[in-house]
C-alpha cells in the first residue's frame, strides 16, 4: 500500500490478488480509530465510483463506456484520474475510512 495526498484528499494505492486499486478518502480532523500506514495490509470493503453513480428520475446515470471518463472532480481544485496504464480502471471509496483512520 502507498499513500499520497492531493489537496484535501488522500489517494491510497492498494493491491490484492494481482489487481490494483486507487482508493480516495477525504482528509478529516477526526483522529479516532486505527491509522492506516504504508506497507501494511488491511481488510477494506470498497465501493467503486461506478457503484455510486448519480440517479436522475430513478435511473442511474453511468456512461455506456466508463473508460470514456478518465478523471473525476472532487472539489474546485482537485481532479483525480484513473490510471489504465497501471491497471487502475476505476476509483474506489471505503465507508470504513475517515481520512486515514479506520472507523471500526
Amino acid at each position: 500500500m502507498r499513500i499520497e495526498q492531493k489537496n484535501d484528499w488522500y489517494i491510497i494505492y492498494a493491491e490484492k490478488n494481482d489487481s490494483n486499486y486507487k482508493i480516495v478518502s477525504g482528509k478529516s480532523s477526526n483522529k479516532t480509530g486505527v491509522k492506516i500506514r504504508e506497507g501494511k495490509r488491511y481488510n477494506l470493503t470498497l465501493r467503486s465510483q461506478r457503484d455510486i453513480a448519480p440517479i436522475i428520475n430513478g435511473m442511474s446515470i453511468i456512461p455506456q463506456n466508463y473508460m470514456d471518463i478518465r478523471c473525476h472532480t472532487f472539489d474546485e481544485k482537485t481532479i483525480i484520474c484513473i490510471e489504465p496504464e497501471n491497471g487502475i480502471y476505476e476509483l474506489y471509496f471505503c465507508k470504513d475510512l475517515d481520512g486515514l483512520y479506520l472507523k471500526k
